[in-house]
């Protein structure tokens, strides 16, 4: 059974503050230093000041990064920038975007989810974390005892009733609309007590699936394990909950950006290639789009990657038989070897390479992307070695696997439109 429940959510002042539009900003993790500068230039109140604060050469215990989010999060609240809506609500988000050429909406609502341990099986996982990134989540926390972005979260409702009682609270004005990097976000509060129960009810007998923020999440609920008795309010996390069975829900593949541990030489790492793989050379000169439709088209018959290695040269990789690859798997060979990024990781990146993903010493040496043009002139400019390209995960594939409890390599997926942070804040209550 998941626990959702409404919560009085905290928001932006804009007589204050500002228009929303200046407030608001992406997920942390994909903050560039160049974003973070923009967003701090477009409102001394803009949430990365919460989110993804500066640091500078002479922080130190007291004054860094942490200290400076809970001070202006506690003075933004002091001085009515920040305020708490009177009765407990729920949130309904909608992203309208376009992907692929088609127009999408996808909708959901914002909420609190009572936190619990994976193994319950309540909560599914579908990818591992990074160590770095939980520590870094786990400090913000304990300084700020908020939720300032969503975890978001799917779950499983191929009629859409669900869906069709947000559709109903959409008829009316929302409280928000911002147009952001091409998706237009809206926001609407839902207060009525009987769509409160509704919606609470119909999760009793559902699961939910992480698609995004998993640190975010596993930071939560070690905070409250280890904090729980003196802040017993942290016992629920900020979630975006939308449904995984509806047409909008689209998952974009993230490409492997390398630096590789040892200087990179293209004849050997071609040669150690071909035993596993049909290496074929694409035509030089290719652009962008031209190798992603190559590689998706390519994908539909198998396993498929491709390598751009600069100054135009490109290869298509493509599987010769996924049992050759099991030996250096692990014990869940079996279940993952259908994937593209289980092989990714295990065999080109890993055993080919040097790279092994799970070592928190090898991050340095990958760098993940979505955007093709930006990681084809990254290697060109000799910032990386190469750049490997994927095709997306299925929505099914990850479905069942973290049904399973089985976990893919970190950086799997990427669900598009990101969520927003700033729309709406959980903090703990005292």
């Amino acid at each position: 059974m998941v626990d959702i429940v409404p919560f009085n959510g905290m928001r932006f002042n804009e007589e204050l503050s500002g228009p929303i539009a200046e407030l608001i900003a992406p997920p942390y993790d994909v903050i560039r230093p160049d974003m973070q500068e923009e967003l701090y230039a477009r409102n001394p109140h803009n949430i990365v000041r919460l989110i993804l604060g500066k640091q500078f050469d002479d922080d130190h215990e007291s004054n860094n990064r942490y200290t400076r989010s809970a001070r202006d999060f506690m003075n933004w609240q002091s001085a009515g920038i920040l305020k708490e809506d009177a009765e407990p609500s729920f949130y309904v988000y909608s992203q309208e975007y376009t992907f692929n050429g088609q127009s999408n909406n996808r909708i959901g609502f914002f909420a609190r989810v009572r936190l619990e341990d994976f193994a319950t099986g309540n909560i599914c996982p579908h990818e591992f974390t990074l160590a770095k990134a939980k520590q870094d989540r786990a400090q913000l926390i304990r300084a700020c005892r908020a939720n300032f972005s969503p975890v978001f979260g799917l779950f499983s409702d191929p009629q859409g009733t669900i869906d069709s009682q947000l559709e109903e609270i959409m008829n009316q004005p929302p409280l928000n609309e911002v147009d952001e990097d091409s998706v237009i976000h809206r926001m609407w509060r839902v207060g009525d007590p009987d769509i409160l129960r509704y919606l609470s009810e119909n999760f009793r007998d559902k699961k939910v699936y992480i698609a995004d923020g998993h640190h975010r999440y596993e930071t939560s609920l070690a905070y409250h394990k280890e904090h729980g008795a003196e802040v017993p309010d942290s016992d629920h996390v900020l979630m975006f909950l939308t449904n995984l069975d509806a047409q909008s829900l689209a998952i974009y593949p993230i490409h492997r950006q390398l630096k590789c541990p040892q200087p990179f030489k293209r004849d050997s790492f071609i040669e150690q290639l071909k035993p596993y793989f049909n290496v074929e050379p694409l035509p030089e000169g290719q652009t962008a789009d031209q190798l992603v439709e190559r590689l998706e088209t390519a994908g539909k018959e198998g396993i498929t990657f491709c390598v751009y290695l600069g100054t135009g040269q490109a290869l298509l990789l493509k599987l010769k038989d996924i049992e050759s690859v099991v030996p250096f798997m692990g014990e869940d060979a079996e279940d993952l070897k259908v994937l593209d990024v289980y092989q990714l990781h295990t065999l080109v990146l890993r055993e080919i390479l040097g790279i092994d993903t799970r070592k928190p010493e090898h991050q340095q040496y990958i760098t993940y992307n979505v955007r093709t043009v930006e990681s084809m002139a990254n290697v060109d400019a000799g910032t990386f070695d190469l750049v490997i390209f994927m095709n997306a995960t299925g929505m099914n594939q990850v479905r069942e696997l973290a049904e399973r409890g089985i976990r893919l390599p970190q950086k799997a997926t990427y669900f598009y439109p990101k969520l927003l942070s700033g729309l709406v804040i959980n903090r703990f209550k005292p």
